[in-house]
């Protein structure tokens, strides 16, 4: 807790006390409050020629704060980007296959994009064009707002990355006829692929 400056005081000079003895000298009493008053002036032109330097300082105080309040606020947004970005890297589609490729159309299925942070979204289907028979084709799309909904699909023959405003749907092999089904999407977190054991190697 801060103790309060004590006040100055300066005394008064009484008209009833000599300020010379007989013998025209200074008097005891005289001289003690000339001294008293002079230090006590003293003292407030010292402190008075301080405040400058208070000044000074509690400005690079409230530069300082304002420095660690922006810090604070800084580390609190880069955290929260981070978390926002590690939320579609770890997203996933369910279901998690909804490609099909004719030999010039890749359709996609409705799905619902399921976020690391616990969230999700509705995404519509649609289609788009095949890059040609016997590539695979690469699925997918942005989505910065992250709601869903109808969506511009991309293709490319080669892999997107899941990060930033990407949401990478699947892939699919294109076929010369007919129509194929695409691999999976995104795996969900923790996903263990299933192995499967021939019987007669039980």
């Amino acid at each position: 807790m801060a103790v309060a400056p004590s006040p100055i005081r300066i005394p008064n000079l009484q008209q009833s006390n000599p300020i010379v003895d007989r013998e025209g000298r200074m008097t005891t009493e005289f001289a003690r409050r000339l001294n008293d008053i002079l230090s006590q002036i003293v003292t407030l032109l010292n402190t008075i020629a301080l405040l400058p330097e208070i000044q000074s300082q509690l400005a690079n105080l409230d530069a300082a704060t304002q420095a660690a309040l922006d810090a604070a606020a800084s580390a609190s947004a880069l955290t929260d980007a981070t978390k926002r970005e590690q939320a579609l890297v770890n997203s996933y589609i369910e279901p998690d296959s909804v490609l099909t490729a004719s030999p010039t159309i890749i359709t996609i299925a409705p799905h619902t994009r399921m976020y690391a942070d616990g969230t999700s979204a509705p995404v519509n289907g649609g289609t788009v064009i095949a890059t040609g028979s016997g590539d695979t084709d690469y699925v997918s799309y942005d989505d910065p707002e992250r709601d869903g909904g109808t969506v511009t699909y991309v293709v490319s023959t080669t892999p997107p990355v899941q990060t930033g405003d990407t949401h990478v749907v699947g892939a699919v092999l294109i076929p010369a006829a007919g129509t194929s089904d695409g691999g999976s999407g995104p795996r969900r977190p923790g996903y263990v692929e299933a192995k499967f054991q021939n019987a007669d190697e039980a």
